[in-house]
């Protein structure tokens, strides 16, 4: 990979968009790069294409409009890409290299698939299933009925959809999909583990991305990258990683408004007023949006608000990567992209007014309730075999987990086998399943 010098600024692109894999076996595939090869090992995945049943926000089924997980991470992968295409110019100029068409396409390859599976960890019903899996292990470990060890336990769906990517899904040579380190990298919003970031990173990190069992891989990715080591088993982000968390702020929040505008939760004035702060509109584009309503109506209005909303999101964060450019390639930059760029006042507004009126919604508290009953209580029976396998309930559970009958005498492989089938469930197998073990509604 050529593209340009980066060694005055602290890491280097030749490193960065490295294409080892955890596997240490190259791309196979003539006439194609190792990242373009990535997307479609994610794109192909029975991981991602689980996300059309996840819920986003709104309850499924509701009506077709609404996104799923699915569609917000191709529409996130959309936005990512256009943000590495502006980084990839950012670079090229930064670094005084002569423009460099593999460095363009290799950032938009990259940051195009962490985006595309940067929610597939997330568990079925998102926050509330993340609580619910919490709260399980909690009361299991107290009560006797899970080992002590896992007394700290706190599910991420970062780390599971580290833990996916490099181990667990579809496995490739045992090394989940085998992606190159450069995708990884890019992947991994938190680069530490859990113990670690509670004790030294949380200054850096609100939260931790990587699971005690995947360290090593990490580690691997890190030194392929050349990813700066801040500290024990902590290290600074790859830049690219910034672009697939701005690429996701932007697109869930603005398409949360349109999905309630649809939902009939709220309406059309408040979408425009809301988007329009959040993009900096002027009158010019207010007149245009209006016309649009009198021309098409409503929603077809909402819909290029929203447009207009993400293209003003991005060419706002074009101008925030160039001047935070050297922070992020020397490791140093403590901040998302959003919170970096001038719309970092008007973004927490809108977030503000959302949690108000979108997210505390009847419909959205109803799904998120019957969520956490499915979930809880799921995991409450599922645990049940970590501490005794060879009871007759345990024997029973083993096998409908199709757990490995040669690792089941491991409580630890027990743990995360349940841990990690609950987390891979969509919403509506999670209900089947309930509705089958339990024969009652989760409420």
């Amino acid at each position: 990979m050529t593209g340009g010098r980066a060694t005055m600024l602290g890491m280097e692109w030749q490193q960065l968009l490295s294409t080892e894999r955890l596997s240490g076996v190259g791309n196979n595939a003539p006439g194609r790069s190792a990242f373009n090869s990535d997307y479609g090992r994610v794109l192909y995945s029975s991981a991602f294409r689980r996300l059309q049943d996840k819920t986003q926000v709104f309850p499924l089924g509701r009506n077709d409009y609404v996104r799923t997980r699915l569609t917000h991470s191709l529409e996130v992968s959309n936005v990512g890409r256009s943000l590495a295409n502006d980084l990839a110019d950012i670079a090229m100029q930064a670094d005084g290299a002569a423009a460099d068409l593999l460095l363009y396409t290799a950032m938009g390859d990259v940051v195009a698939t962490a985006c595309l599976a940067h929610d597939i960890g997330n568990p079925p019903f998102g926050h509330s299933g993340e609580t619910a899996i919490d709260e399980a292990v909690a009361e299991a470990v107290s009560c006797g009925v899970c080992p002590q060890e896992f007394a700290d336990f706190r599910f991420e769906g970062n780390a599971q959809g580290f833990r996916l990517l490099s181990r667990t899904c579809d496995p490739i040579r045992g090394k989940g999909l085998d992606l190159t380190a450069a995708t990884l990298g890019a992947f991994t919003k938190y680069p530490c583990p859990q113990g670690l970031q509670r004790k030294g990173a949380a200054e850096r990190y609100k939260k931790f991305g990587i699971a005690a069992d995947d360290l090593p891989a990490f580690v691997t990715v890190a030194e392929a990258c050349g990813l700066p080591k801040l500290g024990e088993n902590v290290w600074a982000r790859h830049p690219l990683a910034f672009l697939m968390e701005a690429a996701d702020d932007v697109s869930y929040l603005i398409a949360d408004m349109e999905d309630a505008y649809v939902s009939g939760i709220i309406r059309y004035e408040e979408v425009v007023e809301q988007l329009g702060r959040l993009g900096g509109f002027t009158g010019d584009t207010y007149d245009s949006i209006e016309r649009e309503r009198v021309r098409s109506g409503e929603t077809a209005a909402v819909r290029y608000t929203r447009a207009r909303a993400v293209g003003a999101c991005i060419r706002a964060l074009r101008h925030t990567m160039q001047e935070q450019y050297p922070l992020m390639m020397r490791g140093e930059l403590l901040r998302s992209l959003m919170n970096a760029s001038p719309m970092a006042e008007d973004y927490r507004h809108v977030q503000a007014w959302s949690v108000q009126h979108i997210y505390s919604h009847g419909s959205v508290l109803r799904i998120e309730i019957t969520g956490f009953n499915v979930i809880k209580n799921l995991m409450q029976l599922f645990l049940k075999w970590v501490n005794a396998p060879q009871s007759a309930l345990g024997r029973k559970i083993g096998a409908i987990l199709h757990a490995d009958p040669e690792q089941s005498a491991d409580a630890h492989y027990r743990f995360l086998h349940v841990i990690d089938y609950i987390s891979g469930m969509t919403d509506s197998y999670a209900l089947q399943t309930h509705g089958t073990l339990f024969g009652s509604a989760p409420i």
